[in-house]
């Protein structure tokens, strides 16, 4: 925790008075209480899911996780190695049609 105060305090705020970040772990059954006077942060994480988070206590929970308050953008790799292989079958598939095609009319 101690090592993620700074990034917490950048994205959440200081910890209001009395607070004490207890982390909940992986617990489902936790829940995070809403708290009125927490203005909602909007937290984003490596696979580009999005929360809105409604006390300091939640905020500091994901920020811990690795989430952030900066949207991350990722390299869609698998989409362009998709269209690279594409436009390479074409472009060969479109040369080996016309080179047997010109082949037949030297004959």
């Amino acid at each position: 925790m101690e090592e993620n105060l700074t990034q917490i305090e950048s994205n959440c705020g200081i910890a209001p008075e009395g607070t004490t970040y207890a982390d909940p772990g992986n617990d489902p059954n936790f829940v995070f209480i809403n708290d009125p006077n927490f203005e909602i942060v909007t937290l984003f994480d490596i696979e580009g899911n999005i929360i809105n988070v409604n006390s300091w206590i939640e905020c500091a929970h994901y920020i811990s996780g690795g989430w952030s308050g900066s949207q991350i953008i990722n390299f869609q790799g698998d989409r362009f190695l998709f269209f690279s292989i594409l436009s390479f079958a074409v472009v060969v598939s479109t040369f080996y049609f016309f080179n047997i095609k010109q082949k037949h009319e030297n004959k």
